[in-house]
């Protein structure tokens, strides 16, 4: 089973959705459902994705990154910026210290914003 699947099946059980129930509210096939669950087919289009989202009322973002699908939100920052290739490149080299470091300085700007 795939993390997506595993997921969207945790996800229904705990709404007490049935397949076909979430197939409808969608606009898919309940047997695309199932399969997804079983990990015998590909997460939907993201698109679909956000529509399961909001019918379980969990993040649109965290359905699609578990679908291993990068959002679209991201594909446009990642064209547009020239910065962000070039920093998604060297962050594999990162040490957990530096990593730190990041989330450090992105929770003060939360801050500031604020």
């Amino acid at each position: 089973m795939s993390e997506f699947g595993e997921l969207l099946r945790q996800l229904r059980k705990q709404h007490k959705i049935t397949q076909r129930r979430l197939a409808e509210l969608v606009g898919i096939d309940f047997t695309y459902i199932s399969k997804i669950e079983s990990g015998s087919m590909d997460p939907p289009a993201e698109d679909k994705i956000v529509k399961i989202a909001e019918v379980l009322h969990v993040s649109a973002d965290e359905l699609i990154l578990a679908a291993d699908k990068v959002p679209s939100s991201f594909q446009r920052l990642i064209t547009e910026n020239k910065d962000v290739p070039m920093f998604l490149r060297k962050a594999s080299n990162l040490s957990p210290a530096q990593w730190q470091q990041i989330k450090d300085i992105i929770g003060e700007n939360d801050e500031e914003a604020q």
